[in-house]
């Protein structure tokens, strides 16, 4: 994660929050900002590329299975987004994003506007109903809501690969609770917080 710099080119739009939402212009990019904490950065000049490092090894993964679907909790400014409806539109992506407003700055701002669908739900309301099998899903939710624990345990009752951008540390023990029955390896990123999980399909045991 990476904090908002004091000096910024300029604000291209902001939503007061709770979270606080800003967009900023810096030099040819664009980045996106939760209460004060970098989401997405986005070069308007080759915008399919990520420039958020802890992205590349899912990147990697979603190129190497070229899934049929998949499943996104978290939206952010959209960098998994734009690769998915640009290198693999073969594939049905769902993005599940409970805040309007990070919504409609993607769709504004950091959209291709390629072929995916994008809900204004809530992870654990979206789950509960959930009665599809995804071959690959991304959990990338910041900040960790009260009950996250229930939403995470129907997230690994998928069997197929899984992805989590763990952008709160702190929750690091609690999280790895879950993954007992799970194989699993976790990435750490250089100069980030972020924990990346990848917990493997239950087909390659």
């Amino acid at each position: 994660m990476e904090q908002k710099p004091s000096a910024i080119q300029q604000l291209v739009w902001f939503q007061s929050g709770p979270p606080r939402l800003e967009i900023t212009e810096e030099g040819a990019f664009l980045c996106l900002y939760l209460d004060g904490i970098m989401q997405s950065k986005m070069n308007q000049l080759a915008p399919t590329a990520t420039l958020s490092a802890h992205l590349e090894p899912i990147l990697r993964s979603l190129q190497q299975l070229k899934p049929e679907s998949v499943l996104q909790l978290g939206l952010g400014g959209g960098d998994i987004n734009r690769f998915i409806t640009t290198i693999l539109p073969k594939s049905q992506l769902v993005t599940v994003e409970l805040n309007q407003a990070v919504i409609d700055a993607y769709q504004r701002f950091f959209c291709l506007k390629g072929k995916e669908e994008v809900l204004a739900l809530s992870a654990q309301d979206f789950l509960q109903n959930n009665q599809q099998q995804w071959p690959f899903i991304l959990w990338d939710i910041y900040p960790l809501f009260d009950g996250w624990q229930q939403s995470m345990q129907k997230t690994l009752e998928q069997t197929g690969t899984i992805w989590i951008n763990l952008s709160q540390p702190e929750y690091q023990q609690e999280l790895e609770a879950l993954l007992t029955e799970r194989c699993y390896q976790c990435h750490h990123i250089d100069n980030h917080l972020n924990l990346i999980y990848e917990i493997s399909s239950q087909a390659e045991k």
